[in-house]
């Protein structure tokens, strides 16, 4: 019997933290679709036990003596990846070390030839599902690794990459074993217990900042209404009073999302709080939508506004939405009493600090409860990161562990780096300390005592930017703007 750990990483966004803290979807899933007969899998997120996660780690390696050993991993992540690869290799040099995510899958070739992952033993690129269940399969008979699409794997101190592996059909993708979780407690949508699920995969838009399409290319794939119910059941059978819906676009079909709405009133699991994520324009596309996802329970509707200006939403190429859409959605959803969370992105190519404040007045003008400015982020292999480069904006191209929302990893024209973390943690204090901030938020309205809670614990953090700004941006000489 073949045993497998897998890891998610210690570290996640500050900020977000404070709203929401969630599991690896992607590790149970994994451990759902291996066969039982031959492989154990074992599943820990580290981030409830970030402090200690080494020794946790380390812990957890004696006890469970797994032979695998899987690290799934966002950019911003990667500097933990590779800490934890030498901690897995300096405790025992007979354990595989297997690399999947969103980076891995992108940065593949550079990361196999790498210094930093001299450690690995297997990268699994894009959907891992299949390639994992099948490396696991080859591992037990000790052979066969080159028959394993979208998989790289090492072998006498070369890296051999095998052909990418066609998209899943998801009605072959067995549910996620959420038994495999070694941690349990720690995650949380406004302080009430959290879980995740996935009703589709892909998004079918073109926008240049996401790199989605690197994943999936550009398609769009669905579970079946019923899988998604009996998801749903499991998740709240294993303790989740509140519910992250994972999708990279749901709203592509609208039809879907609202008998999905109404499958979830019907089978009376509405008493869930979802969050969930979806385009302005979906939003705006039926106040019956809106309505029925409420009755649902998705009380948290995540909405990327990225820009009310048509000219900026052309350069980022983010579809078709205008402002009256913006204010559409934003009215359906205060009418619903849904808690709105809107994506802003700042630090285009020409955004000055006047440009960064009239996305402020937006926000604040829409009255969302949680806005998210988010410094634009040249994500690997994306159109935007190769105009951004070509222009030389970008002031930090190798400093991975940066690429999160709340830090700049680029100047504009007209600011540096440095300038753009100032001015962003100006916008959040300024809107967060705003008396008038506490009238209009639904959070406050929703979940009082978390509300309060989380204000200050925020507060320092906010203080803390305003005066010093975050520690981001590169070196001095990366901040010019020469």
């Amino acid at each position: 019997m073949i045993k497998a750990l897998l890891l998610g990483m210690p570290e996640s966004n500050e900020r977000f933290n404070q709203v929401m803290t969630l599991q690896n979807l992607g590790l149970v899933s994994l451990a759902g679709n291996v066969d039982p007969t031959i492989c154990e899998v074992k599943v820990a997120d580290l981030f409830p036990i970030r402090k200690r996660w080494e020794d946790y780690v380390l812990g957890v390696l004696k006890e469970y003596s797994p032979d695998i050993v899987g690290l799934s991993f966002m950019s911003f992540q990667y500097r933990s990846a590779i800490k934890l690869s030498k901690l897995i290799k300096d405790h025992d040099q007979n354990i595989k070390i297997v690399i999947g995510g969103y980076h891995p899958t992108l940065m593949y070739e550079e990361m196999s030839e790498s210094p930093d992952f001299q450690n690995i033993d297997f990268i699994v690129r894009c959907e891992g599902e299949g390639t994992f269940r099948e490396l696991i399969e080859s591992l037990n008979k000790d052979s066969g690794y080159e028959k394993i699409k979208g998989l790289s794997y090492r072998e006498n101190g070369t890296f051999y990459h095998n052909p990418s592996r066609e998209l899943l059909d998801l009605n072959m993708v067995q549910p996620p074993n959420r038994n495999s979780r070694l941690i349990t407690k720690g995650f949380s949508i406004y302080g009430l217990p959290s879980d995740s699920i996935e009703t589709s995969r892909g998004c079918t838009y073109k926008c240049k900042f996401c790199s989605i399409s690197q994943m999936y290319g550009r398609s769009f794939r669905t579970y079946e209404i019923d899988r998604v119910i009996a998801d749903i059941r499991d998740a709240k059978e294993h303790g989740a009073k509140s519910i992250f819906i994972i999708d990279d676009n749901i709203t592509l079909d609208l039809r879907r999302l609202e008998t999905l709405s109404e499958e979830i009133t019907k089978q009376k699991l509405n008493t869930i709080h979802y969050a969930v994520q979806t385009t302005v324009k979906g939003m705006a596309s039926s106040e019956r939508l809106v309505q029925k996802m409420a009755d649902a329970g998705m009380r948290t509707v995540f909405i990327g506004v990225e820009s009310i200006k048509k000219d900026k939403l052309d350069y980022l190429a983010k579809g078709s939405s205008t402002s009256e859409d913006t204010k559409k959605a934003v009215k359906y959803l205060k009418d619903n009493n849904i808690i709105i969370s809107a994506g802003f992105i700042l630090g285009m190519p020409d955004d000055d600090e006047k440009a960064l404040w009239d996305v402020y007045d937006t926000a604040w003008e829409l009255k969302i409860d949680i806005p998210f400015f988010s410094i634009l982020i040249p994500h690997l292999k994306t159109e935007m990161r190769d105009e951004l480069l070509e222009q030389g904006l970008v002031v930090n191209a190798d400093e991975y562990h940066r690429y999160e929302l709340f830090s700049s990893n680029i100047k504009t024209k007209y600011l540096s780096a440095k300038d753009l973390d100032g001015i962003v943690s100006d916008m959040y204090f300024k809107y967060m300390v705003n008396p008038k901030y506490l009238w209009f938020n639904k959070i406050r309205k929703t979940f009082p005592a978390y509300f309060y809670k989380t204000a200050l614990v925020q507060i320092p953090y906010v203080i803390r930017d305003a005066i010093n700004g975050i520690k981001s941006g590169g070196s001095k000489d990366s901040d010019s703007l020469d």
